[in-house]
């Protein structure tokens, strides 16, 4: 069971008297094939590279960065993890309001906080399925606000229309968007907003999860050249650290890596979702990430509840009820490799029995 972030495998693992090892951990969408196999060899030839600062610029990182997805340097902001950059965007736009669509990625808010600024919360409604309503949204917005958006949305894994998103920000010039796209290289046919994006809008992209290298950090921004200069004035000097510069440029040449992992992804969380909704007493809702948001429909048990179950099982899962709009009845799962995700679905038909 996890409350507040996931994959903390050492609080896991203390609270179910286990060793790390032995957790099968679904709280952290992290990819399931691990790591590319030439991590460690990149990793071993910037040995001596310890010896000296790392590039403040990222130089050839933010060069690789601006190839791949044909914008200037000028607009590439790199971070130590994408959490870097998104706790210091609230901070380098003159704002007036800041509006979070929820449920919504907790840290949205949690950085809003930290500026000295109250989010508005903007509801998506568990009716709708949790959608985001392009135009509802846009009554609510006004000049110097600023607007935090997941694609595809964590926890609900959901993505909203891209065509009519940039109808919206066309329409409110004077309102800033960032796009966390945190998770969108795990979607097949992603089309992403860094392309043709309108002025007003800057994307924000972690290369931790897709990677699987949630222990080097690694995340970036695209945004306009000025708003880009106001980001990196408000990022520690030598963020990126040389492993996680080095890596970076290996991912962004490794397109096997990325077409193998988006395959194997698509099908496992198809056949995932399914044996879920197999399980009587569960609704999965229909995401397009690298993991499902699931609702108890069962009285019989909570989420925090089953976390217990299965925690004491050696798996976690991720309780949501910490997450705006969502209550007891929510959790999110990650999407393993088929053997893991079929422990875990008999853990979970095991556990709603007792």
């Amino acid at each position: 069971m996890m409350s507040g972030h996931g994959g903390n495998l050492h609080k896991l693992a203390h609270s179910a008297g286990l060793s790390t090892e032995e957790i099968l951990d679904f709280s952290a969408n992290i990819n399931p094939l691990g790591p590319p196999e030439w991590l460690g060899r990149v990793i071993h030839e910037q040995i001596k590279a310890v010896a000296h600062y790392p590039d403040p610029d990222a130089t050839a990182l933010v060069g690789a960065l601006a190839r791949r997805y044909a914008v200037s340097p000028e607009d590439v902001v790199v971070g130590n993890g994408s959490s870097d950059i998104l706790y210091a965007l609230p901070r380098a736009f003159s704002i007036s309001r800041v509006v979070i669509p929820v449920p919504s990625y907790i840290d949205y808010a949690t950085s809003v906080r930290l500026a000295e600024l109250s989010p508005e919360r903007f509801e998506m409604r568990e009716g709708d399925g949790f959608g985001l309503n392009i135009d509802s949204l846009g009554s609510r917005l006004e000049r110097g606000a600023l607007v935090l958006l997941g694609q595809p949305n964590n926890p609900t894994g959901l993505l909203f229309d891209r065509t009519a998103f940039c109808r919206l920000a066309e329409r409110h010039s004077s309102v800033t968007f960032v796009v966390d796209e945190a998770f969108a290289d795990f979607v097949e046919g992603y089309d992403t907003l860094i392309r043709d994006r309108p002025h007003n809008v800057v994307v924000l992209r972690s290369m931790t999860k897709f990677y699987a290298i949630p222990g080097l950090r690694l995340g970036f921004a695209v945004a306009d050249p000025l708003f880009a200069r106001r980001l990196r004035a408000l990022l520690s000097p030598w963020s990126v650290n040389v492993f996680a510069q080095a890596v970076g440029v290996a991912a962004l040449d490794d397109e096997d890596y990325a077409r193998r992992t988006r395959a194997f992804v698509a099908c496992q969380r198809e056949r995932l979702a399914s044996r879920l909704a197999d399980i009587p007493g569960l609704w999965v809702y229909p995401g397009q990430a690298n993991y499902l948001l699931v609702r108890l429909e069962s009285a019989g048990v909570d989420a925090p509840e089953l976390g217990r179950r299965l925690l004491g099982e050696g798996i976690a899962i991720r309780v949501c009820e910490n997450f705006e709009r969502l209550d007891k009845r929510f959790f999110r799962v990650a999407v393993r490799t088929e053997v893991e995700n079929g422990r875990l679905c008999r853990a979970l038909t095991s556990a709603l029995s007792q």
